[in-house]
């Protein structure tokens, strides 16, 4: 066993100062403010954090939540995490006091299973196969990368993606950044117009309404393409450390010959290239991702006009209470009758 100190729901403080150490590009699935957010839009539900110190250097920290069903925590999620430091020649020891930690937590309070959504990269799959964790599936996010800023960015788009852009300006598109709650209306209509028509599943609105009203304001905005005196689309923007993420986007499918999509994601990266964030988080992509001919290869293949990079994310779960297995199928049948 390790020398390291384990501490479990540190203080908002020291968990912010660790996570900017460890990962200064940010996370905001690991931060304390997601957590935090998490508890207040989904009632029932619980936050565990554990931040593993070596002397007075914070090397490593996770964080995950669960709800509570029947009695039980049924899955304790680790998204994104965890976060090792990259100064730690041996991440293997300090990666596994933090999931045998969470195991044990999830042992005292009656919490089922245990999964950990792990960036590829960062090479801690095998630690987590030799502790019998399997993999539930594989999935991608999509991240621009701005640290040449917008004139180098504009550089490296695709020829097509510059060529839509600038018919978009041309035609008369206007784009505008918001924290206004009339705003956030706008974007929640088109969101439920594209969800009905394309068939994903959102983040959900409470989690947008906390984000929105107990994130920082200039941190959170929402980007609206507006043509002829008509919205037809908008974006929901988050910002955690130098990381702009897009959560989610809607449309009325209705302009699509001026590409009001286009010239909105690109003015929210010009805006992001303009505050020094380094990174633009376009949202997931399939594992593999679509093919030419299949029914997601047009979203992928707009994707992929903006020259970023594709960050695979391994699902790894565990059942941690056998005995209670049959209560996880109970909730997975009442969500989908749901």
């Amino acid at each position: 066993m390790s020398t390291y100190a384990l501490m479990e729901n540190p203080s908002s403080e020291l968990w912010n100062k660790a996570i900017n150490v460890i990962c200064p590009l940010g996370n905001f699935l690991q931060s304390f403010e997601y957590g935090e957010m998490i508890k207040a839009s989904s009632p029932g539900s619980r936050v565990v954090r554990l931040l593993i110190k070596d002397d007075d250097d914070a090397i490593g920290l996770a964080q995950g939540t669960y709800n509570v069903y029947l009695g039980f925590g049924t899955t304790l999620n680790v998204r994104w995490g965890p976060l090792i430091s990259t100064k730690i020649s041996d991440f293997k020891h300090p990666v596994e006091d933090l999931v045998h930690r969470f195991e044990a937590y999830c042992k005292k309070h009656r919490v089922i299973e245990a999964s950990f959504s792990i960036l590829s990269s960062s090479n801690f799959e095998e630690v987590f196969r030799q502790m019998n964790y399997v993999q539930k599936w594989k999935e991608n996010e999509y991240v621009v990368y701005l640290d040449g800023g917008k004139e180098q960015l504009w550089k490296n788009i695709h020829h097509n993606k510059r060529r839509n852009v600038k018919r978009a300006l041309e035609q008369g598109v206007e784009v505008t950044n918001s924290h206004k709650n009339d705003d956030l209306q706008t974007f929640y209509s088109l969101l439920d117009i594209t969800v009905k028509r394309e068939g994903f599943t959102p983040f959900p609105r409470a989690l947008f309404d906390s984000i929105w009203n107990d994130y920082d304001p200039e941190l959170s905005k929402v980007f609206l393409a507006n043509w002829k005196g008509k919205c037809l689309s908008a974006v929901f923007i988050v910002v955690h450390e130098k990381t702009a993420y897009a959560l989610n986007a809607g449309s009325v499918g209705e302009g699509l010959e001026v590409r009001p999509n286009d010239v909105m994601h690109w003015k929210a990266m010009e805006w992001a290239c303009d505050r020094g964030y380094l990174r633009y988080n376009l949202g997931g992509v399939s594992e593999p991702p679509p093919t030419e001919g299949s029914s997601k290869w047009g979203i992928w293949r707009w994707k992929k006009e903006w020259k970023g990079n594709l960050e695979r994310i391994d699902i790894l779960n565990k059942i941690i209470l056998p005995k209670y297995k049959p209560v996880l199928w109970s909730r997975d049948i009442i969500h989908k009758a749901i």
